[in-house]
């Protein structure tokens, strides 16, 4: 990651200095370029108003069709594909037991998401809130235990259980500044480093599964609701992201968009093994997160977008974890082999207005 760092701001410090490049057919254009002396005033911009800024309020110049639009509310279907949220821990006595027990639980469901950005020439802010619309996973929540035995671990038990997202939702905030004058680039070509911060919680209750006791060879089953599990996250990242515009015709143009974003990640977990009565288990953890977006919008209006994506949501987290099993008299701490991580794979359609 930090060669990745450093090789993205000696391509900054490059372009910085290259000449005003045209893309093939394209006429050149005058792009303001920032004054240093007045870099605050310049980040924070200038909004587009309706009529004329010299003091001409005549109609003409009111009803000018080609305003930009500074709000854009969007609404959108997403659907996580081989996605999952998973943690495992090991034992901090002997026989050092790493890992002692996994539970992988499949997240696979639709999201319905809103959101809205208020952009500027100079910088955009936005939000989006969404939740889980579909509450069974189309997989099985898969809980494995090991023991030690000489010196390699052998699974001792392993159960299925059906998987129900009983609640799950995230909040996301960011704020961009648009650079692409400052890197002397085409018009049609957008870059904007950016700040972001993504609440995320899952609320899943597994229930009518069936378990396998290696040790002793019998198959059970464990019917009703077996373990209830809670997951929150807290994602704080920077990142970058662009857009490339094709004007395909007169009234036609599709924007080429990504972005990448990386930063830390705090989790959260709490475990409730309801067939073992009163025995919880606790996880805080902290690790990375890093996120991909890449896609294809439709300028199909003025006011109109219709967009399609593709997004990838990586978190990889340790810490410390806690038993705690009065009715057994445990009540332990570790934080050996203590693993949190996640997986969401999204595709994505959604439709925005701008006005």
């Amino acid at each position: 990651m930090n060669r990745s760092v450093v090789l993205l701001a000696v391509l900054i410090l490059m372009l910085s200095f290259l000449p005003n490049t045209l893309w093939a057919g394209e006429k050149a254009t005058n792009i303001e370029k920032t004054a240093w002396p007045e870099i605050f005033s310049d980040i924070v911009g200038r909004c587009p108003v309706p009529g004329d800024l010299s003091g001409n309020d005549n109609a003409e110049q009111k009803s000018r069709p080609n305003l930009p639009k500074n709000w854009e509310f969007g609404v959108g279907m997403q659907r996580f594909v081989a996605s999952h949220t998973s943690y495992e821990f090991g034992l901090n006595n002997p026989p050092w037991t790493k890992p002692l027990s996994r539970l992988e639980f499949p997240v696979n469901t639709w999201w319905l998401n809103f959101d809205l950005r208020r952009t500027c020439p100079r910088w955009s802010v936005g939000g989006r809130a969404g939740l889980s619309v579909n509450r069974n996973s189309n997989k099985m929540m898969k809980d494995s235990d090991w023991d030690t035995v000489g010196s390699e671990n052998v699974m001792s038990n392993y159960s299925k259980s059906y998987c129900d997202i009983r609640q799950a939702y995230l909040f996301r905030g960011d704020v961009d500044v648009n650079i692409s004058d400052w890197l002397r680039l085409p018009p049609s070509l957008e870059i904007r480093p950016l700040f972001a911060f993504q609440f995320q919680r899952y609320s899943i209750m597994t229930h009518d599964g069936i378990q396998w006791d290696y040790d002793t060879g019998n198959v059970s089953k464990l019917p009703g609701n077996t373990l209830s599990f809670r997951q929150d996250w807290w994602l704080y990242m920077i990142g970058l992201r662009g857009s490339y515009d094709l004007k395909m015709n007169k009234y036609m143009t599709v924007k080429i968009k990504g972005e990448t974003d990386w930063g830390p990640a705090l989790g959260y977990n709490v475990d409730h093994h309801i067939i073992r009565g009163d025995r919880f288990t606790y996880d805080k953890t902290i690790g990375s997160a890093l996120y991909f977006l890449t896609g294809l919008d439709m300028v199909v209006s003025k006011t109109v977008t219709i967009g399609v994506g593709i997004d990838y949501l990586r978190i990889r987290t340790t810490g410390e974890h806690r038993l705690d099993y009065a009715s057994a008299g445990q009540d332990v701490n570790s934080s050996d082999g203590v693993k949190v991580w996640s997986d969401q794979l999204g595709l994505i359609a959604r439709i925005s207005y701008a006005f």
